[in-house]
């Protein structure tokens, strides 16, 4: 039986690697994802000093931890550089109304976010709003209103910013594409020279598109790797477990007819 714990024991500490790798590679983003949310949290209380020590922070922890180290690519880089940058001129702007101040921050820390989560990231969570902003939209097109159509576009435009750089960090290339070029559609003068009916048609593709975004986005897709771990170390515990309730049954048999022997 010692045996059988031992070998249980080598293969978790074999398999441990594994899961200590994972966690040193999400130490540093998880440090700064908090960061980023302790920006966003000051920001929205109206202490925006406070939150532009933070976000200064968050640039010396982002080389402290070699954080870039760690990004799969230059448009993650590039993303979290950006977002990052603009949070930094929208605190620091004393004309900017405090909405258009915590709207930056917001935009960065959904970029945090998604760099960090492997599935459900913040951004996904802005369904409603954003859903609700082209259902405006929707609305204006019935109205055949150019000025009611401006201002739900401008709207619309402002409430999909917020998720943008965030969406083209989680969704394949040619997904935010499209929803790129329905934008660009919808800003273009040749819209307002479509029929109600096409127009329709466009704006229906188009919200199946957005659902499709938030929809993929929910999907609860657990890492492979961690998958595995998760089974073997599990499948090892059960199996010897089950071995050590065997022999206890066997040992307990044989003291059972080893009585029964002496009782006789």
């Amino acid at each position: 039986m010692k045996r059988i714990w031992l070998l249980a024991l080598l293969t978790l500490v074999c398999l441990f690697p594994s899961l200590n790798y994972a966690a040193e590679q999400d130490g540093g983003w998880k440090k700064l994802d908090q960061i980023s949310d302790q920006a966003l949290q000051l920001a929205k209380n109206g202490q925006f000093e406070e939150a532009k020590e933070v976000l200064l922070y968050f640039s010396k922890q982002f080389f402290a931890t070699n954080a870039r180290d760690r990004l799969k690519s230059a448009d993650e880089l590039r993303a979290v550089t950006i977002t990052h940058e603009n949070a930094l001129k929208a605190v620091a702007a004393s004309s900017l109304p405090a909405e258009e101040k915590i709207d930056k921050i917001t935009q960065f820390r959904l970029v945090v976010d998604a760099i960090r989560s492997a599935h459900q990231p913040l951004w996904s969570e802005m369904e409603a709003t954003v859903m609700n902003a082209f259902h405006q939209l929707e609305n204006a097109v019935d109205q055949q209103s150019e000025e009611a159509f401006a201002a739900s576009l401008r709207y619309f435009l402002d409430r999909y910013a917020l998720i943008e750089p965030s969406v083209k960090i989680d969704v394949p290339a040619e997904q935010a594409k499209k929803i790129d070029n329905e934008i660009e559609m919808l800003q273009a003068p040749v819209f307002q020279q479509l029929s109600l009916v096409e127009k329709h048609e466009r704006l229906k593709q188009m919200r199946a598109d957005l659902r499709s975004l938030f929809e993929g986005a929910k999907k609860d897709e657990a890492d492979p790797s961690l998958i595995w771990v998760m089974i073997s170390t599990g499948g090892i515990i059960v199996l010897t477990l089950s071995y050590v309730g065997w022999r206890k049954y066997q040992g307990e048999k044989e003291k059972s007819r080893t009585r029964q022997k002496n009782e006789e």
